[in-house]
């Protein structure tokens, strides 16, 4: 047989082996087709020798944002293949729009795609817009047969987004949550109500919810809603949680500032008194006042004239980011938003850069790997990506350790990563050395 692409590589790691091995890696159309010893004989229209690099499965993020900006559902895409991600799982937060529609305005997939179902959106399609009203038990009805349709067509779950909705009640969140009970391998995704002091009482609430309901709930960014001085005792909850059986996940990114938008619940009076800082702590991301930061003058115009500003609040404690991350169970997630071209950048860094605090923390690299590659495709239920395997899908994320280092910065958000030698996608090379090579090899991926 002749192979598309074979793959040469001494630093090997597999998703299983608990060390790096030398191996040949044989590829046909899409897939892996073979695993080999590298003396095995090499017949392939490409050889790629990876000898020094090191060789994994296509890292994977299970919380980003590819429909947040309608008209550009690329820069974010194109950020994360940048730094090594081949398959991504937008809609989280609750903002996501319907699958169905989002799916045929993503033209280009420079990344695999996969879609959570957005409770704004399920809100917006009955027609509630106003984010501080509940839904009446009706409008429930409605948007659990909108929600049902959504999970026929390939959703992989339900996202909630309780901190911009915060009077959202019990009856809606479980009304909705019940109906993942009828599919198979589908999750919740909960941006929990509060972040600050409030915390623990929201990751009780997600916990109670999982619990409740018996579907997988993977709390979102952890790290962003506890790092206030609170992660040690939301990590202990979660894991007790898990202890007693209860099908409970999360993830979160290696910044210790958010971004959102101005306009958001999150901004609503009492921010400042949460997170013990000011508006001086608060960076405009998008937009002509890009740069500046906040003050009472320009919060109020922004609030009033352009609520969809993204902002960066510098407001949580790394050592807390640090330690989330470190948590054998974390998934690395970028949360990667972009509008008009700009955000934070976590979209371009997030994986190099968590990777990176787990090495500083004495993680190996297979160790270290875990956390971007099989544990995000265990949570998402993903079947054949994640790991060097023969039958799965040749993702496969090629780069120098001695030079991998993310190079984002809060004044450059979309500085690409040093280090990421090649990223293949669905068995096509789509980046190399830094570059992406057209056309994009990426697929809608449904469950």
């Amino acid at each position: 047989m002749i192979y598309d692409l074979a793959i040469m590589g001494d630093k090997v790691w597999d998703g299983e082996s608990q060390t790096f091995k030398s191996a040949l890696i044989l590829i046909k159309d899409v897939y892996i087709e073979k695993v080999a010893d590298l003396e095995a004989e090499v017949n392939a229209k490409r050889v790629i020798d990876a000898t020094g690099l090191v060789v994994s499965p296509g890292f994977i993020d299970t919380h980003m944002h590819v429909d947040e900006d309608p008209s550009d559902p690329y820069t974010v895409q194109k950020l994360l293949l940048l730094q090594g991600v081949t398959t991504g799982i937008s809609g989280n937060c609750g903002s996501g729009a319907l699958v169905r529609e989002i799916e045929k305005v993503v033209k280009d997939k420079y990344i695999n795609l996969g879609f959570l179902t957005g409770h704004r959106a399920l809100r917006e399609s009955i027609g509630i817009n106003d984010p501080y009203r509940c839904a009446s038990p009706s409008e429930i009805e409605a948007m659990r047969e909108i929600l049902r349709e959504e999970l026929r067509h390939g959703s992989f779950g339900f996202s909630l987004g309780l901190e911009y909705t915060p009077y959202v009640d019990k009856d809606e969140i479980y009304g909705l949550a019940w109906v993942l009970r009828e599919f198979e391998r589908r999750f919740i995704s909960i941006h929990i109500r509060y972040d600050g002091p409030r915390c623990i009482e929201a990751v009780k609430e997600a916990i109670s919810l999982a619990k409740d309901v018996k579907v997988r709930v993977i709390i979102s960014h952890l790290g962003s809603m506890t790092a206030f001085g609170y992660s040690k005792e939301a990590l202990r909850l979660i894991e007790e949680a898990i202890s007693e059986g209860v099908d409970l996940r999360f993830d979160s990114y290696p910044y210790s500032a958010f971004c959102t938008y101005i306009g958001s619940a999150v901004f609503d009076p009492g921010f400042e008194e949460r997170w013990g800082k000011g508006l001086e702590y608060i960076e405009v991301a998008s937009g002509s006042f890009r740069g500046r930061r906040l003050d009472p003058e320009l919060f109020s115009f922004l609030r009033q004239n352009a609520p969809e500003t993204l902002v960066v609040a510098h407001v949580m404690n790394e050592d807390e980011m640090r330690l989330c991350i470190l948590h054998p169970m974390c998934a690395i997630a970028s949360d990667a938003v972009i509008r008009g071209g700009w955000g934070h950048p976590r979209a371009s860094g997030a994986f190099p850069r968590a990777l990176l605090w787990l090495r500083e923390a004495g993680f190996s690299w297979e160790e270290a790997l875990r956390h971007a590659t099989t544990i995000p495709a265990d949570n998402a239920f993903m079947e054949y990506r994640g790991k060097i395997k023969e039958g799965f899908y040749a993702d496969i994320t090629i780069f120098d350790p001695k030079e991998f280092k993310d190079m984002a910065t809060f004044k450059e958000p979309l500085a690409s990563p040093k280090g990421i030698r090649y990223v293949v996608v669905n068995g096509k090379v789509s980046v190399e050395d830094g570059k992406i090579i057209e056309p994009p090899e990426g697929k809608i991926i449904r469950r």
